[in-house]
């Protein structure tokens, strides 16, 4: 749950989590959204929604975090994409009460400083599934006026159309990219 005044971070930005997380972050009141990657077509993006981007390569990303927040760090951490580094950065920039969710799937551990990184800033690692079927009333609604803009993530968009749907499947299967098909009535 994001509330209001909080900073948030992604790092290991993934274009089509990413772009819905930065913009729900902002509808949802947080003050700074920081958006990390080594990507910069992708942090490009992320500013446009009104992210601060952050290369991580061009220097640590949890200290240049811990620099645009005077050392504070922040409130939440969407971790989107499974590695051990990203995973242990995201803990990593955590302030004090920070909640650090794991999005990104993976069978990879990473290693912690349990007392440093989590008990003595009273910090939480979550693990969050995918979407939630209660959840989608208000993703419609947050479309629906403005706040939640796709447009920049789809990729494709097909007709309702077994021989179509079938070709999206192929395509994405064969690609194993960011595919983002949109298949209209």
């Amino acid at each position: 749950v994001i509330v209001a005044d909080v900073h948030v971070v992604y790092p290991g930005f993934h274009r089509g989590l990413g772009m819905s997380a930065i913009q729900l972050a902002r509808a949802m009141g947080a003050l700074e959204v920081y958006a990390v990657d080594i990507n910069e077509e992708k942090l490009k993006l992320a500013e446009k929604y009104g992210a601060i981007p952050i290369n991580a390569t061009k220097g640590d990303p949890v200290a240049e975090i811990r620099r645009l927040t005077n050392g504070r760090g922040v409130d939440v951490v969407l971790e989107l994409i499974g590695l051990p580094q990203t995973m242990r950065q995201a803990v990593q920039s955590l302030a004090v009460f920070g909640r650090a969710g794991l999005v990104g799937i993976t069978d990879r551990p990473f290693e912690i400083y349990p007392y440093v990184e989590l008990l003595g800033k009273e910090a939480e690692v979550i693990g969050c599934a995918d979407h939630l079927l209660h959840e989608l009333p208000l993703l419609i609604e947050l479309t629906r006026r403005g706040w939640l803009d796709l447009s920049d993530v789809v990729t494709c968009t097909i007709p309702l159309d077994a021989d179509a749907i079938n070709d999206a499947l192929d395509a994405l299967e064969q690609f194993g990219g960011e595919v983002r098909t949109v298949i209209t009535p």
